[in-house]
């Protein structure tokens, strides 16, 4: 079998509103109001067709082993280089192998279907090639036209191979003709086109059927064999007219994204078909088409590999990530259309050394870097010496890869004196999780949205424009992960999750928020009374699945009851019949029936323990049969307050909730290898079944939303952790644990110990600080068995005394120097480490000084330092610079605000 084995997309996050572009040109040309609906998607200054084309191919490979990558086919009629071959920049900036076929399919529409079907040749022919195909275009057009509102900048890639194969290929069909609808001249920066009624029915209206029926008939299939038809077309009422001619339904035909990003050149036939792709299941059939100067026919049937693609940005995350601009000029300088003054800051030399580029090609194009093999030390760039001053081994260093490293904001800036077309220039240092760190430029944010700590993606950007040359120069620059940045938002997109007790409350909170994030969720809800007494109903799960299809989601009913096996098969089964897979349970089903233990009925005791305990085991176990066999899974637990602490009469509520907690202990060393996590969480939230319980007041401040941002937290791909129990309520959270004291011998270990033994060392049984955590039985009984416990004899360790570094932050208020303070909103965190250390918050706002103890909420500034190396900056014998240099001080945040220290206070070293 061969076919589409992964897929990817990106579009760029920057909008431009059409309206916006008539009121701008409208009185030149007004009959562009016919056009003016919805949104085109446009480039940042810094991208251009090949950066977008890495973008998608990025997410196309994310997941996946790059080096079984062996040929690239780049689709695209803008590439920045005509003698220079574009696919081996992408193959370097993807840090692809070297021993790698690459090659520019161009000078067509069409380019992108044609360079997919060679690519499904090339397989074909040699079952040991996996090919990566991109299509990508930046198309210009003149200011005031129609095809400026007809086309937006976008890229699609998908993974051609014999493994893993989630959309079959079964046969295409294509004719070539030399048609003429536009054409753009070599050096020309425009299309030429001819009038669109010939585009249409000379085009559109004859080829594209001639191509469909020639592989119906080459295929022996007819139009009710497609369940989606894909095909780019400018006009949307002749897509639809064409569709009908052809025999397809209405239904059945793709949205030519018009009002979303526009038409996207030779990529929109795979952005199309990847976001088909994005909403098929398992045995759906997909007809794509590719047109100009012809047209290519290819017919894909969706396997049930579709369900288990880790979930990428695609077309829809990239949707998602949108920013909204009415600035038409803004648009016009970012397309190079209109030249401001840029003053003589603007006439620095561009030209590009390009033996140094293929020295440092790694470097530059492939944000390589160095990791030492001796102290695991990652730097950029890399060294011949280690930079960890432990270590400083030389030649030890290896390439490490940082364009898909993590990365958090340490400190940024803004400025407005260097040249940038979207001023203020915005860069700062970016800290890559498992060490490495580099200043980078900063793109597709604002100012006003940057913090420290905020996460960053590394992003192929183009650098510079040699304008005299014809030269683009790239490198790599962070995005801050804002807002609905779909790299870093927290979604669950592809992801398949079961609710239980969903039709109301916490339930109904969790689907919803599922649904939000792209999830596609089975709302399961047995309708009954609080007590789980009288008959079901389907309403509320009706109620929620309606309200989430309202919004755009993706959802199904389930009215089965968890307190029976078959129900829990059932609602399992409605997930992998409706979207093939599970992937998240919510296991939050529950009744009441509260009295007290004397009081207490065996049919209330079991009812009871039947939906919580018996139901979430009925539900858990065919999900984790599921999840397993799909090698990933986040399952989350109810548990609660009474069952961690106890509740006057709920022994039978306490006993369920108490007992999931040990279901998921073991649970989480079951799912381990596979990937599947087991989390409880503890609400404290107003519901049904807790409406006459709580005060009314108490009742109207717990509302569900205030629980479900850790239950989504809990239930992403985000959480690595397993086996915790979480408190959360009214905007508070807290982590409950399990804990073993550090324990006591009794007795002198040569014979059994009394009762009088325990009774006489109960106090050393009896303490409980310093508690642990253990991850198993095992370990905790391994630990019983070794400890040698304490006696009362044995001398505490001193804590150490607060010293120097204590004495100046008593004394620092006192040495205040307010009148330097006018103005200032700040606030300088101090993290002073060692013995004599500690950490410190100083505010400065509205002319006074606030010094606390501890760290701040948000700090403007942040000193890190040992408490030596600070006391010797104080008193001068350590110099500032050479602090900093040599990474004794370390600044964080707002670089600048730290020079502001010393004109703050006067500080004398105690």
């Amino acid at each position: 079998m061969i076919g589409i084995t992964s897929y990817g997309a990106y579009i760029p996050r920057l909008r431009m509103e059409r309206t916006a572009m008539f009121e701008a040109m409208g009185w030149f040309a007004p009959a562009l109001i016919m056009v003016a609906q919805g949104e085109r998607s446009f480039c940042n200054h810094d991208e251009d067709s090949l950066t977008m084309a890495v973008a998608a191919a990025r997410d196309c490979l994310a997941g996946l082993d790059k080096g079984a990558v062996t040929q690239t086919c780049l689709c695209s009629t803008t590439l920045p280089f005509l003698d220079r071959q574009n696919g081996a920049i992408l193959a370097s900036a993807l840090n692809l192998r070297r021993e790698i076929v690459t090659a520019d399919f161009t000078s067509s529409l069409r380019a992108g279907t044609t360079g997919l079907l060679a690519a499904l040749d090339g397989v074909r022919a040699d079952e040991e090639r996996t090919i990566l195909v991109a299509a990508t275009d930046k198309r210009e057009a003149r200011p005031g036209s129609f095809y400026e509102m007809w086309f937006g900048d976008g890229a699609a890639s998908v993974l051609v191979g014999r493994e893993g194969v989630l959309a079959e290929f079964l046969g295409s069909y294509s004719v070539s003709y030399d048609f003429v609808d536009h054409y753009r001249g070599a050096g020309k920066r425009f299309d030429y086109t001819w009038e669109e009624r010939w585009a249409r029915d000379e085009g559109f209206a004859k080829i594209v059927p001639e191509a469909v029926r020639g592989l119906f008939e080459k295929l022996k299939i007819t139009m009710a064999e497609v369940d989606r038809f894909v095909f780019p077309c400018l006009f949307k009422a002749e897509q639809k007219a064409i569709a009908r001619s052809l025999g397809a339904s209405p239904e059945k035909v793709a949205d030519n994204l018009h009002e979303l990003c526009g038409e996207t050149g030779a990529a929109h036939a795979l952005l199309m078909f990847v976001s088909a792709l994005e909403q098929a299941k398992p045995g759906e059939r997909i007809l794509l088409l590719g047109y100009g100067q012809g047209c290519d026919a290819l017919y894909f049937r969706v396997t049930e590999n579709i369900n288990r693609l880790k979930p990428r940005r695609g077309v829809a995350g990239s949707l998602a990530n949108r920013k909204s601009s009415g600035n038409y000029l803004k648009f016009l300088k970012f397309r190079g259309l209109i030249e401001p003054e840029e003053g003589i800051r603007g006439e620095a030399p561009t030209q590009t050394a390009l033996s140094a580029l293929w020295r440092k090609r790694g470097m530059i194009l492939g944000l390589k870097g160095g990791r030492c093999t001796k102290c695991a030390t990652a730097q950029f760039p890399r060294m011949d010496i280690c930079v960890n001053p432990a270590c400083q081994a030389a030649g030890t260093q290896e390439d490490y890869e940082f364009a898909d490293r993590k990365g958090r904001i340490k400190t940024f800036t803004g400025d407005l004196l260097a040249v940038s077309d979207d001023p203020p220039a915005i860069y700062g240092m970016v800290q890559f999780d498992g060490g490495g760190r580099f200043m980078a430029d900063f793109t597709d944010c604002e100012l006003s949205g940057l913090k420290v700590g905020m996460p960053v993606a590394m992003s192929f950007r183009r650098r510079y424009v040699d304008g005299d040359r014809g030269f683009s120069g790239y490198f790599w620059k962070a995005v801050p992960l804002t807002g609905v940045a779909a790299i870093d938002e927290i979604r669950f997109d592809g992801r398949v999750a079961i609710v239980t007790g969903a039709g109301g409350g916490l339930g109904r909170a969790y689907a919803l928020a599922l649904a939000a994030r792209g999830a596609r969720v089975v709302v399961n809800d047995y309708g009954g009374t609080r007590d789980g007494s009288g008959e079901g109903s389907s309403q509320p799960a009706n109620r929620v699945v309606e309200e989430i299809r309202s919004l755009g989601g993706q959802a199904v009913a389930s009215y089965d009851s968890v307190a029976s096996v078959q129900g829990g098969e059932n609602i399992v089964k409605k997930a992998l019949d409706a979207f093939g897979r599970v992937d998240i349970l919510i296991n939050n089903a529950g009744i009441l029936r509260d009295k007290s233990a004397i009081k207490m009925e065996e049919q209330d005791w079991k009812a009871v323990l039947d939906v919580h305990l018996d139901g979430a085991y009925h539900v858990t176990r065919p999900a984790f049969r599921a999840m397993r066999e799909g090698g990933y899974g986040r399952i989350v637990m109810t548990t609660s307050a009474s069952g961690l602490y106890g509740n006057f009469g709920q022994s039978n509520y306490s006993a369920a909730k108490m007992a999931l907690a040990g279901m998921m202990n073991t649970l989480k060393l079951e799912g381990q290898k596979y990937n599947i996590k087991v989390n409880t969480v503890a609400p404290t939230a107003a519901s049904r079944l807790t409406e006459d319980i709580m005060p009314p007041e108490v009742f109207q401040r717990l509302s569900p939303d205030y629980v479900t941002p850790l239950v989504m937290y809990l239930a992403s791909e985000r959480c690595e952790d397993s086996g915790f129990i979480v408190n959360t309520g009214a905007g508070y959270v807290s982590r409950a644990a399990i804990l073993t004291g550090p324990g006591t011998k009794i007795g002198d270990g040569q014979r059994i110990p009394t009762v009088e033994d325990i009774r006489d060392d109960w106090e050393k049984i009896n303490r409980i600080s310093p508690g642990k955590e253990y991850v198993d039985a095992g370990s905790a009984i391994v630990s019983l068995l070794t400890t040698q416990g304490q006696t009362p004899e044995q001398p505490q360790a001193a804590l150490p005394e607060p010293g120097g570094v204590g004495e100046v932050f008593r004394n620092m208020a006192a040495n205040f120097q307010a009148e330097a303070a006018a103005g200032l909103d700040l606030i300088f965190e101090f993290q002073i480490a060692g013995p004599g250390g500690g950490d410190w918050s100083v505010t400065i706002r509205d002319g006074a000084c606030r010094v606390e103890e501890g760290r701040a909420a948000r700090a403007t500034t942040t000193i890190i330092m040992a408490d030596e190396d600070f006391l010797k900056l104080l008193t001068g014998e350590l110099d500032g610079m050479k602090a900093f240099g040599s990474g004794k001080l370390k600044v964080e945040g707002d670089l600048m605000k730290a020079q502001l220290i010393g004109k703050l206070f006067k500080i004398k070293k105690p």
